[in-house]
Formats: structure tokens, C-alpha cells, sequence
């Protein structure tokens, strides 16, 4: 069966919970997670195929997923990326240059060594900031000059982004195009008309309360749109 609808799964860190604002699932949850899509036989595929599938007008088969990190923390490499090797599942992690290397993310080896894996590399902007509340002058700057480094660092394209905290405006979606992305992803903002915008990709974000079997399939089906706010871009 050939469908149009494809989830995004997002997340943030895997590991154990360290009392700040990032949301963190368990290994134990993800791995739950992960053997529910290998069960229920999901294709995994990357972000890029999807939208290369997208921009030709070609649907998908019924059950693919994608799965998505943002911020490249050091959990992503020494937790989430074996588990997903484990399933031969493929990914894509948003990574913010100015972040690589301190305390808690992953070093540019790190990186670099995902990205020989076959893990996708994209942008989550220079320096993680919210983009509609910058000067607009700064906007073009933090677009692509994050491209710019993670494509001179791994030595290949990064044609992805993801709007850090899903901010994004139509100017914003502009200049991103202008910078050479051919896709970006937002969380739950847009227009209920504008499912299939490459530049506003919406996601959804996994939890560690998502251990029940009803959830998943809820949050896989199509259907999770109807149950959650659709925010304004912003």
C-alpha cells in the first residue's frame, strides 16, 4: 500500500534524566521504541529520502517512519546510535556547531565518525537560537554559517536544518532556502494546509512515557495531528 503521510520521530537526549529542561527518554524506552517499528516491520529511512520523495511528488509505502535528534548531545552518540546500529535503523541528528565539544554534547570526532556511519548530519543553526526573535539581520549569519562549518568539518553536504524550538516565520523558511537547504523541520507549527511543506517538516515528539502500544500507534498513524494544538509559525 502506498501512502503520503510518513511520522517524524523526534528526540532530544537518551539517557537517564538530569534534572534540566531537555526532554530525555530512557535506553530502556527507546529501546522499547525502536523493537515496536522493527516488530510492526517499519521502513526507518532518512530524513533526505523523505524529502527527495517529497519534492519529486512520490509517495511512500504504507509503514515508514523517520527518526530525528536535535542538538547532538553525547548520549546520541554513546547510547542512541548503538541501539539504532543494533536495529539497522538510520537517523538524522541536528547538530549546532558552536555546541560540539562542551560539556554534555559530542566532539567533532564523534560527530564525524556518525557521519562515516551513515548517520545524517543537519543544522540546527549556528548557535541555537530562537530565529523570529533575532535581529533579521542576524538570520542569514546563523543559517549559513552552521551549514558552511558542519559541511567543512565532515566534508560533505548538509542540506537539512531543523528550527531550533520550532521557531520559524515565511521570511525565515526564505532565507533558508536562499542558504541552500532543501529541507527544515519544525515540531507541531504551520497550517493544517501545509502538511507537505519541505521548508516547515512537522515532528513528533517522543517521550518516555511512550511504552504503550495504543500511543505508538497513534503517534505513527496520521492521526496524531488531531489530538495535539497545531501552533502558528513563530
Amino acid at each position: 500500500m502506498i501512502v503520503k503521510y510518513v511520522p517524524i520521530l523526534t528526540y532530544h537526549r537518551i539517557g537517564e534524566p538530569k534534572g534540566d529542561h531537555v526532554p530525555t527518554v530512557s535506553p530502556e524506552t527507546f529501546e522499547w521504541q525502536l523493537r515496536f517499528l522493527q516488530r510492526h516491520r517499519f521502513r526507518v529511512v532518512e530524513l533526505g529520502d523523505l524529502a527527495e520523495a517529497m519534492a519529486q511528488g512520490r509517495a511512500v509505502r504504507r509503514r515508514t517512519a523517520a527518526v530525528t535528534f536535535d542538538d547532538g548531545y553525547e548520549e546520541t552518540f554513546t547510547i542512541a546510535a548503538p541501539l539504532l546500529q543494533r536495529f539497522g535503523f538510520r537517523a538524522t541528528i541536528f547538530i549546532t556547531p558552536t555546541e560540539i565539544g562542551t560539556t554534555g554534547f559530542m566532539t567533532w570526532e564523534q560527530v564525524g565518525a556518525l557521519a562515516q556511519d551513515g548517520i545524517q548530519i543537519g543544522s540546527h543553526t549556528m548557535h541555537h537560537a530562537y530565529l523570529p526573535l533575532l535581529p533579521p539581520e542576524q538570520v542569514p549569519d546563523e543559517l549559513a554559517e552552521s551549514k558552511r562549518v558542519l559541511e567543512q568539518r565532515l566534508g560533505q553536504p548538509v542540506p537539512w536544518l531543523s528550527y531550533p524550538v520550532g521557531g520559524f516565520t515565511p521570511q525565515i523558511q526564505a532565507l533558508a532556502r536562499q542558504a541552500g537547504y532543501r529541507a527544515c523541520c519544525t515540531t507541531n507549527r504551520g497550517t493544517s494546509k501545509a502538511a507537505r511543506d519541505l521548508f516547515a517538516l512537522r515532528r513528533i515528539k517522543m517521550t518516555d512515557r511512550d511504552r504503550s502500544t495504543l500511543l505508538m500507534w497513534v503517534k505513527l498513524s496520521g492521526y496524531y495531528d488531531l489530538f495535539r494544538r497545531l501552533e502558528q509559525p513563530a
